[in-house]
Parts: structure tokens; sequence; C-alpha cells
């Protein structure tokens, strides 16, 4: 009997603690949850501004820069100092009183001194004529026995006795054909001097020109009637029969 009330009364209190153990666990489980969260809260540092606040301070441009310095002032521009004209005082008494009788009259030239024909020419000299050349009399500056080229008062040479060059067998064999030009002086008597090759050909055909125009004969060139010496261009035709 004693050990059937001893269960019992170990069972009433067993079932007492477990509904008061429970509520009991779970707020101190509460409490320690509340603590961690509000340690954890309590050691975060806040922005002091707004993120608005820091977004304006970024986006916003920088201030202008001060103006420029005013220019210096321009330099002051010397003044020019006018001098007064001195009057002297006694100008009425350097001025004449009295008007002369007699007035000398300005120095002729002498009687003695030629003073010119009439109708001369300023710059002519001693015994010269009316309407004659100032400076002198002029005269044939042009250098004697130079040859002249044709032209103008010069006139062209006229041959009168062509020679044909002989054609140069290599120059036959091969083909060769064309002209050459040689320039040559023809002198007062009409012959032909100082021969000089302008346009050549090979095969020899240049030489066989100059040696045909040396035997040549012209009547010569003349200036005003007169024979010169003439620079003169004369051309070779070598053909092929």
């Amino acid at each position: 009997m004693f050990e059937s009330t001893v269960i019992e009364s170990r069972k009433t209190k067993m079932g007492i603690q477990k509904f008061v153990t429970l509520p009991v666990s779970i707020g101190i489980h509460v409490a320690v949850i509340v603590a961690v969260v509000v340690g954890a809260i309590w050691n975060v540092s806040f922005p002091s501004n707004s993120p608005a606040q820091v977004a304006q301070y970024s986006v916003a441009a920088a201030p202008p820069p001060p103006p420029p310095p005013p220019p210096p002032p321009p330099k002051a521009q010397p003044q020019q100092v006018v001098k007064p004209v001195i009057v002297p005082r006694d100008i009425q008494e350097l001025a004449p009183t009295v008007v002369p009788e007699k007035v000398q009259p300005v120095a002729s030239q002498p009687s003695g001194v030629d003073a010119g024909v009439v109708g001369g020419v300023e710059g002519g000299v001693e015994g010269g004529v009316v309407g004659g050349v100032v400076g002198g009399v002029i005269t044939d500056t042009a250098p004697k026995d130079v040859p002249l080229r044709v032209g103008g008062d010069v006139k062209a040479p006229v041959v009168i006795n062509r020679v044909e060059p002989v054609y140069p067998e290599v120059a036959r064999k091969a083909r060769i054909s064309g002209i050459v030009i040689v320039e040559c002086i023809i002198d007062k008597s009409g012959n032909v001097t100082n021969v000089q090759v302008l346009k050549p050909l090979p095969f020899g055909l240049d030489q066989a020109a100059v040696d045909a125009v040396r035997r040549w004969k012209f009547r010569p060139g003349t200036l005003n009637g007169q024979p010169v010496d003439v620079i003169f261009n004369l051309t070779v035709n070598f053909k092929l029969n």
C-alpha cells in the first residue's frame, strides 16, 4: 500500500513539472534570440546621411572657376610739350621804317656767254645743229667679220652647186635612210666652213653628209646689199633606191 501511494504521488509531481518546464524553456529560447538580435543591431553603424543626399552630392557639378583678373590699364601716352613761340619785344624796331630810293637789279648773264641756239635740246653739245641727235654722232658699233644669222636685213645665201653625198655600203646593206642636218658658216665668197652635225645618222651617213656639203658652192648672204658671213643650216637626205 505504501508503495502504491509513493508511485501515485510521483506521477502527480511529474505531470505538474512537465507542464511547467515547457513554457519556461520556450521563454528562455525567446529571450536568447531577442538578445542575439538586439546585440547584432546594436553593433551596426548607420550612415549619417540618407542615400538620396549622398547621390545628390556625387552628381552635383563642380563650382565655376573664378573670373580672370582684369587686364592691366593701358600705358599713359607721353604728352607732347608745345614750346611757346617767343616773339621779341622789339619786333617793331627790326622792321625797316624807310623805303630805299633805289633797288639793286638782279645780276644778268654776261653778254660774252653764248645762250644757245633757239630750238636746241637740253644736254646738247657745243657746235651742234638744230634737230641733231643728243649725245653725239651715232656710229655702227656692230662687230665686223662676225657670222650673222639669216633674218631681217640679213638675206639667206643661195646654193649654186650641190654635190651629192656618197652612200656608205654598210648603211646601204643595213637599209638605213633618213636626213642629216648640219650647221655651217657660209663666208663672203660662198664657201662652206665650220660644219657641225646637229642630227646624225649611224653607219657613217653623217660623215658622208659633212664631206658632201664642204664642196657645195653658194651665192653669199648679204646685209644691205653687201656680202657677209652667215650661219646657215643644211639638210642632206639619204634615200634607198
